[in-house]
């Protein structure tokens, strides 16, 4: 009988506008399950076939860095947290635009990237200064990200 009376106590918070509670004997997995999901970061993007041209006209704007990684690339994923650390601390100054080169093997040999992980400094469309490749940690990651 309770159970029923915290459902139906749950219905009626949501139809008068409020959250609803969590179940009683609820896990909070699963009440954060519900939870919706955080904004997407604009300056974040997963670059595809179907948005590249997109990327090189924001790169008209701010510039943006084409991160060529894939899943499989353990210095890509050793990698991964500091470019997210730095793009963070720079308030989405510049463009995160990860290349997966599984997916995008077009794009890793338009922009001739023999080896990963490959970082771009993109501008007006075109490669601008010199190219990261490979990670030689945090420090040398953020001077060249200091340097777009």
């Amino acid at each position: 009988m309770l159970r029923k009376g915290t459902v139906v106590a749950a219905a009626v918070v949501m139809l008068l506008g409020g959250a609803a509670l969590p179940a009683f004997g609820a896990s909070p997995a699963a009440s954060q399950a519900a939870a919706p999901a955080p904004a997407a970061d604009p300056t974040v993007i997963d670059v595809t076939s179907e948005n590249y041209q997109q990327v090189m006209e924001m790169s008209k704007e701010k510039p943006v860095v084409l991160d060529f990684t894939a899943e499989w690339c353990q210095w890509c994923q050793k990698q991964k947290p500091y470019l997210q650390r730095y793009h963070d601390e720079d308030d989405g100054s510049w463009i995160w635009a990860r290349v997966d080169v599984d997916r995008n093997p077009d794009l890793q040999r338009q922009w001739g990237v023999r080896g990963i992980p490959a970082l771009l400094n993109i501008q007006n469309g075109e490669e601008a200064g010199s190219r990261l490749v490979g990670f030689d940690g945090p420090e040398s990651l953020r001077r060249w990200l200091s340097n777009l």
